[in-house]
This record gives C-alpha cells, structure tokens and sequence, in this order.
C-alpha cells in the first residue's frame, strides 16, 4: 500500500488497448534508434502486435456487451481506463485513488447506494482482502464477483499475459454481472 498514491490521475492506462497499440509503435520507435541494425524485425514485431491488441479488443468489446451500463462497484479505482473503453458502468470504489483506507461515512454512503439498487455486483481485487467488500454486501442480495486483478500479479508472465488480462477481467465481471 505505501506509495500506492495516484493522486489525481488513474495510472492504469494499460487497461485501455488504444493505449497499449500507441505503446507498441513508441517502443518500436525507441527501439529501432538505439538498435538499428534490427529495426525492420522491431516494426514487424510491432506490427504484428497491433493486429493482435485489434482482435483482442473486438474480442473483448463482445465478451462485455451483456454489462454495458450495468451498475459495478470496485475495491479501488484501478478501472477507469477499462471502463470508458468498454462502456462499463463503475459507479464508485470502496478506496479512493490514493487505496487509502475508507473512512466510517464513505463506508455508510456507499452501503446506501449498495441498498439503493444502484449496484449489481461488487468486485473485490486480488490484492486486497475482501472482507470489506464482503460486509458491504451483507444482507443487501447484491452479488460479489471474482477478485480483479488490474495489474495481472495472478497470471504467468510471457508474452500472452496482456490478453489473458483483459480476458481474466472481462470474464470475471460478467461472471457476476452478466447474469
């Protein structure tokens, strides 16, 4: 948790693809000034990288079709990126940017809202106990999905751990939500 501040921007900007094909072609770029002699293979590479973060997307897009504007409460804001690009409605987050802790009237505000209906699942994140998430939820009948992982710490490294990340993520919250 320490240094866990974002303060006022979201850093997790590798949740959105769009980013991720700018990143390729930036780090083919840098690439291929300090390795010339390569330069060919690093666009090739990242090429063919960008064809595959595009049938990825559109993979995705279709896996969270059935939640767009559904109600989703997260442990912490770690999904902007995620769901301005999918259409996902995350309407709040227990911890605030900085995973601070929430406070007794951030607690009670959101248990109304919960109480309300304007939630349809709470996502606890792997690396946070849910114990929090799981007492928000008590009694209301609001479901509590799999844990996220905006970071993907729960998955093999190598080079197919950016796709299983976005799938783990989309899977995991239409497991909850899409029902």
């Amino acid at each position: 948790e320490e240094g866990h501040d974002h303060g006022s921007e979201d850093p997790h900007a590798w949740l959105n693809p769009d980013n991720a094909q700018v990143w390729l072609g930036l780090i083919a770029a840098e690439l291929s000034r300090l390795d010339p002699e390569n330069a060919a293979t690093y666009r090739a590479n990242a090429a063919a990288a960008d064809k595959g973060v595009a049938a990825l997307d559109a993979e995705i897009a279709g896996i969270l079709a059935p939640v767009k504007g559904k109600p989703l409460l997260t442990y912490h804001e770690a999904f902007g990126y995620f769901g301005d690009h999918y259409g996902l409605d995350f309407v709040g987050s227990v911890a605030l940017g900085d995973a601070s802790s929430p406070g007794a009237a951030r607690l009670v505000d959101l248990r109304r809202g919960i109480e309300s209906g304007g939630v349809v699942c709470l996502f606890p994140e792997v690396q946070h106990d849910p114990a929090l998430m799981e007492q928000l939820a008590e009694g209301t009948g609001v479901r509590i999905g799999g844990a996220l992982d905006p970071v993907g710490s729960s998955l093999e490294p190598g080079p197919g751990a950016y796709a299983a990340l976005l799938r783990k993520l989309a899977e995991t919250i239409v497991d909850c939500a899409g029902g």
